[in-house]
């Protein structure tokens, strides 16, 4: 599979705290490939939608970032989010302050919103997520693969949760080789694939009724791996679910008896390599 913009494909690891000095620790140290950039970021990003949350119901975000005293406006279309795989088209449009100009990017992408003008009039602030994002950008193979290590914070006006990821990026070039680069990776536990993009952490955070209802949602699909990652996204941040658990169980073919057993189990070792095999397999595939 290869990067064609303006489609984003991007690998999102979700990580306990305490396993960031091996992370830094093996980016910094790694020789196998030919380190091309090394540098840090302070990002402010504010996601909006209409009260009615339009995009939120598109699957779509948009958002304002503020970095080194520029802005940049940022849609993200629904694409496709698979064991943490995310293959989502995107469209950017530099800004002169830090306020959206919805109407500015559809135009310049000839976007097909039919009632634009009513959405960029109604636009409102959602959440935010502020982070520092330390960047490594590595040639791999005949790609360049950029990883992004974030600390920070989302914050709604329900709650607020810490954001630890690692992201892996195709900047261009192919998923073979981000997955080669992934490979060479600590693989231990307090690591794991996640489905779960900043914006819809930041639509669901302190909302632990409307995670529930999206989830009890899900598992009216069939039993599918995607249904899977919806299920163990819950079970890692979400409150304890009897149904949850047995649909869990029935989709991995395991046999948990409580809640902290399967918690423990989507953030091992063993359930993050399973996941990484099974995503190469549909690399493989494609």
């Amino acid at each position: 599979m290869e990067n064609k913009n303006p489609a984003e494909i991007e690998l999102k690891i979700m990580l306990n705290k305490s396993n960031i000095p091996f992370i830094k620790n093996w980016l910094n140290s790694l020789e196998r490939f030919e380190l091309i950039e090394h540098k840090s970021q302070l990002l402010a990003n504010c996601y909006y939608d209409t009260p009615e949350q339009f995009f939120a119901s598109k699957q779509m975000g948009l958002r304002v970032r503020a970095y080194n005293h520029q802005f940049e406006m940022t849609l993200k279309t629904q694409g496709e989010i698979v064991g943490g795989l995310h293959i989502r088209p995107e469209y950017n449009l530099a800004l002169s302050k830090n306020d959206p100009d919805f109407l500015a990017l559809v135009k310049k992408f000839n976007l097909p919103f039919e009632n634009a003008k009513q959405i960029a009039e109604s636009l409102q602030v959602m959440f935010s997520t502020d982070f520092i994002r330390e960047i490594w950008l590595y040639k791999v193979g005949e790609s360049e693969v950029e990883v992004a290590l974030d600390q920070g914070l989302i914050k709604n006006q329900y709650g607020k949760e810490v954001i630890c990821e690692l992201e892996f990026e195709i900047k261009q070039g192919n998923l073979s080789d981000l997955l080669l680069l992934v490979d060479t990776m600590p693989q231990i536990d307090g690591m794991w694939l996640s489905g779960l993009s900043k914006a819809q952490r930041g639509y669901l955070s302190g909302q632990a009724v409307k995670f529930e209802q999206k989830i009890a949602n899900a598992m009216q699909q069939e039993n599918s791996y995607q249904l899977e990652q919806k299920l163990a996204d819950f079970i890692r941040i979400g409150g304890e679910n009897r149904a949850v658990l047995a649909r869990f169980n029935q989709c991995t073919h395991q046999q948990f008896d409580s809640w902290q057993q399967a918690k423990e189990f989507v953030k091992s070792k063993g359930y993050f390599l399973a996941n990484l095999v099974a995503l190469k397999k549909r690399e493989s595939a494609s």
